[in-house]
Parts: C-alpha cells; sequence; structure tokens
C-alpha cells in the first residue's frame, strides 16, 4: 500500500500499459475516491473527476488536497478509462498517516550530507523508505500506532469503576454495552442511561466513572458495608467510539524511528536482515551478538519502545 502523509497536497498517478508498454487511453480517464472503510459515498470533489494527462504516455494523475488528507484513513482510488474499446477499472489504495520522522528531521539528527557530493550523502526517497520500514518495525514491536485515528475499541468489564483499554483514547463520543447504546456526547442534550459521565484518565489507557464524593473502585470487590458492585460490569463487552492515539508522535518514539532509519540505511543491515551472524570479508570480520535478531536489533532502540509495548493484549 503506498502512503500519503497527513495534511499533505500530493499528486498520485496512473500509469496505464497495453501489453507491457506504457499506451495512452481511448479518453481521460475519471477518478473517485472513497474512504476505505466507509466507501458508500465519494469523497466531497472526487466523484468521477476528470484526470490530468500528463506528458508522458500513459501517464495520468490527479492531485489530492489536504482537504481528503486532513485525517488518517486509507483512500480508495478508482481509476475508470476505455483501453483499445474495453472498459477498465483499477482500483489503488494509499494510507495517509504520518511520518515518525521527516527527511529533514533525519538528515540533521543523523549528520546525513545534503548534496549528492558529499560521502554521506542519501537520496531522500532511500531515506522516506527507510522511514517507512523504520515506522513499520516500531508499530509491530509496540503493538500500536503512534497517531490519531477516528474509530472504536472494544473491551471486557472487570466489575469495577473503570474500564480498561487497549489503546490509548483522546476523546470518548459515545460507548456502548453489549452493542446497546448508552452514551452519546455528540447530541444535545447529552443521552445517557449508563447512570454516570465518564473520562478518560490521565495516561489515556483507562476509562472510569465521575461520581462525586465516592471513590473510584479500579478492582471488582465488593464493599461488604453498600453491597456496591462496579458500574462496569463483568463479562459485559464496552464499545467506546471517539479519537484513539496520540495526538503528536512523542519525542522518544521520533528518535527511535530515527535511529532504526540509520540502521537500515547502513551496509550491515543487510547481513543482519538475512540471519548471518558472523561475516568474514577480504577487509573486515565481524560477528552479531544474539540479541541482534530479537526485538528492532538495535538495543537503544528496543530500551525505548519497550515502555510503549502492549504485551499478550487480545483485541476484540
Amino acid at each position: 500500500m503506498q502512503n500519503i502523509h497527513t495534511n499533505s497536497q500530493q499528486r498520485i498517478f496512473l500509469n496505464i500499459y497495453l501489453d507491457e508498454v506504457l499506451h495512452q487511453a481511448d479518453s481521460i480517464p475519471t477518478v473517485t475516491i472513497y474512504d476505505a472503510d466507509d466507501n458508500a459515498i465519494a469523497l466531497d470533489g472526487y466523484n468521477d473527476s476528470a484526470a490530468t494527462d500528463e506528458n508522458e504516455l500513459g501517464v495520468y494523475s490527479i492531485m489530492v488536497t489536504a482537504a481528503v488528507t486532513n485525517i488518517n484513513r486509507v483512500l480508495e482510488v478508482h481509476w475508470n478509462y476505455s483501453l483499445d474499446g474495453v472498459e477498465v477499472e483499477e482500483v489503488d489504495f494509499y494510507a495517509v498517516e504520518p511520518v515518525y520522522a521527516s527527511v529533514a528531521e533525519i538528515v540533521d539528527f543523523l549528520g546525513i550530507g545534503s548534496t549528492p557530493s558529499d560521502l554521506n550523502y542519501y537520496d531522500p526517497r532511500a531515506i522516506e523508505s527507510a522511514e517507512k520500514l523504520a515506522r513499520t518495525i516500531i508499530n509491530g514491536y509496540t503493538g500500536q500506532k503512534f497517531t490519531t485515528y477516528y474509530g472504536s475499541q472494544e473491551v471486557y468489564g472487570k466489575g469495577s469503576d473503570a474500564c480498561y483499554l487497549v489503546e490509548k483514547m483522546l476523546r470518548i463520543d459515545k460507548m456502548y454495552e453489549n452493542d446497546l447504546l448508552l452514551i452519546d456526547y455528540t447530541v444535545d442534550p447529552v443521552y445517557n442511561t449508563f447512570g454516570f459521565n465518564i473520562e478518560i484518565t490521565p495516561t489515556g489507557k483507562a476509562v472510569r466513572i465521575i461520581n462525586a464524593g465516592w471513590d473510584v473502585r479500579y478492582d471488582n470487590q465488593v464493599d461488604p458495608t453498600v453491597l456496591y458492585y462496579g458500574r462496569f460490569r463483568d463479562n459485559s463487552r464496552y464499545k467506546f467510539v471517539g479519537q484513539i492515539g496520540y495526538k503528536y508522535v512523542p519525542e522518544d518514539i521520533k528518535i527511535a524511528a530515527m535511529l532504526l532509519t540509520n540502521d537500515i540505511l547502513s551496509n550491515d543491515y543487510n547481513w543482519r536482515n538475512k540471519y548471518l551472524k558472523k561475516v568474514d570479508l577480504s577487509e573486515i570480520s565481524f560477528e552479531m551478538a544474539g540479541g541482534a535478531f530479537n526485538g528492532t536489533g538495535n538495543v537503544a532502540v528496543d530500551n525505548i519502545l519497550d515502555q510503549y509495548r502492549n504485551v499478550n493484549i487480545v483485541i476484540i
């Protein structure tokens, strides 16, 4: 899947081939773009829009503006055209998501050369590709993404006044209990049959009731004096809808991404990536420690990411 940076304006391209050779379409292709998770209605301004005919034979494009890339999502792009009298529809998918470190940040942090004549110069496209791989490794190692998106997550109650989340949450719009809507903060007046208002804890990893003058119970122990049970019922399924993730990339995650990018750009990364423990060359010989094949392969990065890991958590 190709990537588009969040809040960017970027041109995406269609290459049309006939017998493995670029070929001009019978007429200008049209483009329709959907949110891949809700592809019933085309995005505003991108319903059967005419593509731009580029100078190169068989190459067409369309500009995707910040109005489409302002949130993290997957774009479903439909290209429709006729080729030698045959109607064709091609579908591409683009992930709109932020980078953990920009090319400029990586160049500055690593001291990479700025011109091709510099010995330590890297093509910006190579740096972009390395950052994307570093970002993928970080996401896999931690079990989460350090970005913001709108969605939902489901967890089970434990008979306490708090419900622990799988992913960090920034805002709650709706809450369901066993698929029944109990709270809706998007309407006025607020819809609430839960009995309490709820709030996100300072860490963003739990939701608790708001009950002035009463201690919030974080375990499932029964108070013998009042026979009070926690409001989030044991083994009931709760779905929270709203803004999930991080408002910005944490600074240490940015540093981890830049360190990993440096590793990926280096020559010895290819050896480690092939599970080669010892390498003997004519002028140099090196042997990798066993830990190089655990985690990300970088001790400093592992130490940074360990505090963010979601371990042994089952997402419903």
